[in-house]
């Protein structure tokens, strides 16, 4: 593994729809927060309804999304996890595990929401793109009707 330095991890950051939208300088200070993990093979990094406290950005691997037993979607490089118990401190709505070895970045929530409580700026871009994600589900069709 590569070391990551504060700019590889602001290289990973822009590729990731949640802080693409952010400034360089933002980037930086969420590269700050982070800490860069190697996961191997069969991991778990999220398991369904239990607590969240961290979230993960994929930067090399695969892993699968599972909900009730049922496979909803692979992850890959640039894709995040559990970003939204993060956020809203709610129970995680699936199982995640790594497929294959996993190179990831993580972040705790305690230092996100430092970080969003004083950088308004960074709060708001976020904003923006979640608000985006919502409006995005909202225009896809309905499965059953």
């Amino acid at each position: 593994m590569a070391p990551w330095g504060r700019a590889r991890k602001a290289d990973l950051l822009t590729q990731i729809p949640l802080f693409s939208t952010c400034s360089r300088r933002q980037l930086h200070l969420i590269s700050a927060l982070t800490a860069s993990e190697e996961l191997p093979a069969g991991s778990v990094l999220t398991r369904e309804g239990a607590t969240g406290g961290i979230a993960f950005i994929v930067a090399s691997g695969r892993a699968e999304v599972e909900r009730k037993g049922r496979r909803l979607a692979v992850l890959g490089p640039g894709d995040v996890v559990g970003e939204l118990s993060l956020i809203d401190g709610r129970p995680r709505s699936a199982t995640v595990h790594a497929l294959t070895d996993l190179e990831v970045l993580e972040i705790d929530s305690r230092d996100l929401t430092r970080l969003l409580r004083t950088n308004p700026g960074v709060r708001r871009k976020l904003l923006e793109v979640l608000a985006g994600r919502i409006r995005h589900a909202d225009r896809l069709p309905t499965a059953g009707l």
